[in-house]
């Protein structure tokens, strides 16, 4: 994960300093994931490293990964570094287009735009699906949709990895000393009532709660009951 994140900081920095910021920039984390604030680094970074280590102890090499709301790929990129197929998805491939031309993808990604539901991905096909911070975007009242999808497409011994902000107070807090770019204005829900749903109809248990003595961020796996 060191090379993935040196890699992917530098040229996120960069094209931040180019081109600044907007709201599809602002919504795939890139000024997160470039952001100089030690605690604002570790989190978004650690993030990725739990679920890279999760998938990688549960999964062989060569299984298919959703990556549900890619972003900037940089989850597909690592995982696609230690041998894993990688279906990238986002509504906006803007981020990924833009660090193409720094960064070589490896071409076991499939970078896909569009909407999840006009997709026609095949019936248990999916070893593991992921979704970080992405969920939270999601009104409440819709979610249940994208989870009997999910379900769908995921085989039955698979994984969904989930991670997302608590919203709490501490974090309202901290969103406003990490600047402009980090309103949450596009948020629809918090972690905890993510993962509330998810108990409904899978399997579920904490991997990790950052950072210690407050939960900023959780993340948790869900597996088919």
């Amino acid at each position: 994960m060191k090379k993935t994140k040196k890699l992917f900081k530098e040229n996120i920095s960069l094209l931040l300093r180019r081109q600044g910021t907007d709201e599809v920039l602002s919504e795939a984390a890139l000024p997160a994931y470039a952001h100089k604030n030690p605690i604002i680094d570790y989190i978004f970074w650690k993030r990725l490293e739990i679920a890279a280590s999760f998938i990688s102890a549960n999964c062989k090499p060569n299984s298919n990964i959703l990556d549900f709301g890619c972003g900037t790929g940089v989850f597909s990129y690592e995982m696609a570094l230690r041998g894993y197929n990688l279906t990238s998805l986002d509504l906006n491939l803007k981020p990924v287009e833009l660090l193409k031309n720094k960064i070589q993808y490896p071409e076991n990604i499939t970078f896909t735009e569009g909407d999840f539901f006009t997709l026609n991905f095949e019936e248990n096909y999916f070893d593991a699906i992921v979704a970080l911070d992405v969920l939270e975007h999601i009104p409440l009242s819709e979610l249940p949709l994208f989870l009997e999808k999910f379900e769908k497409i995921l085989k039955k011994d698979g994984y969904i990895v989930i991670s997302g902000p608590t919203e709490n107070i501490l974090y309202k807090i901290g969103r406003k000393f990490a600047g402009n770019d980090f309103t949450g204005d596009y948020h629809e829900t918090t972690i905890s009532k993510i993962k509330g749903v998810f108990e409904s109809k899978f399997k579920v248990a904490t991997l990790a709660k950052l950072v210690w003595p407050f939960t900023l961020f959780e993340i948790f796996f869900a597996s088919k009951k």
